[in-house]
């Protein structure tokens, strides 16, 4: 299989079966694999590293913060969803920390994108942003589909210039106002849009090192990702089949997540599902049938802040 290793082809059959191809050369879709396929460009996951090339402050555990609040976080985590990630006001809080594998940072102010580019040998060919809707730290209520702001983009295609020449692949980059916060050898959240010739253009720039890719009745215009946090430690069922008949037809995609993957979440709560479709209120109402479909019940606090909650049980 070319897919690795989650193979959207297979697992997206709906989407992209008889229309994007799954031989050929390994493209990495989870940080692992790319961190072993790309050993030349596998330094964007030290995260320091990513700081230092922004010129931003940061430093390894035990070295004095020049500011406060700092993002304390491991210096290399493949596994994502802000895994060990949290956030020192004082001083005395940083100081209670004695994890040797994390390192502080600058604590980013601003709104949060995921940016999928796609590059051939360092060239920019494509991207599509999506901007964070942001709950707690490390979680998000729903990401949007935009158009980047020019000092966003700017800053970003100017770091992608100064470091990736050579490089041809999907680059997955997380920016905070103007800072990179981290970046990832793989897409991020484009598989999800539906779009079979974007995907198929994907195989073949890892395959033939050319891009063959023009916006078609199929790339969207507005697209939106719904998540579902929950309390931790809890494992939620839900019938799929009768979810799959009452919603899930109607969306682009959507998700349960595997309850066994506690630990790539973040430390406040479990993400549960997304939701997937180019019209937001959809996305929403799928979202909130699931959440009264899952069992047990979710812990309120988790669904009163989201956009377009609706208690369905009363």
């Amino acid at each position: 299989m070319s897919w690795k290793n989650f193979d959207p082809v297979t697992s997206l059959s709906h989407l992209y079966e008889g229309y994007v191809k799954s031989d050929g050369v390994v493209i990495p879709t989870t940080d692992e694999v790319a961190y072993e396929s790309f050993k030349d460009f596998r330094w964007v996951y030290n995260k320091m590293t990513v700081c230092h090339s922004q010129g931003l402050p940061y430093g390894p555990i035990g070295t004095s913060p020049t500011e406060y609040p700092v993002c304390v976080k491991p210096i290399i985590n493949l596994f994502g969803g802000s895994l060990g990630s949290i956030v020192c006001k004082t001083e005395e809080e940083y100081r209670s920390i004695v994890n040797p594998g994390v390192f502080w940072s600058r604590y980013a102010m601003g709104d949060h994108y995921s940016i999928d580019f796609l590059l051939l040998d360092g060239v920019i060919m494509k991207a599509f942003a999506f901007k964070g809707h942001k709950l707690q730290h490390g979680s998000f209520d729903y990401w949007e589909l935009i158009d980047l702001p020019l000092d966003v983009e700017d800053a970003v295609c100017d770091w992608i210039y100064a470091n990736f020449l050579g490089y041809s692949g999907c680059l997955n980059i997380e920016v905070i106002g103007t800072q990179i916060i981290e970046a990832q050898l793989r897409m991020g959240d484009i598989d999800r849009l539906g779009d079979h010739e974007l995907m198929q253009a994907i195989w073949t720039l890892y395959n033939e090192n050319t891009w063959n890719y023009t916006e078609n009745d199929f790339t969207p215009n507005t697209f939106y990702i719904a998540a579902l946090f929950a309390q931790k430690d809890t494992k939620f069922t839900i019938n799929m089949n009768l979810f799959d008949y009452v919603i899930g037809q109607q969306l682009t995609y959507y998700q349960i997540d595997d309850p066994d993957l506690f630990f790539t979440n973040p430390d406040h709560g479990n993400r549960v599902a997304i939701f997937c479709d180019t019209d937001l209120d959809t996305a929403m109402m799928a979202r909130n049938i699931a959440i009264e479909m899952l069992s047990p019940d979710i812990d309120g606090r988790y669904l009163s802040p989201l956009e377009g909650f609706l208690d369905l049980s009363v």
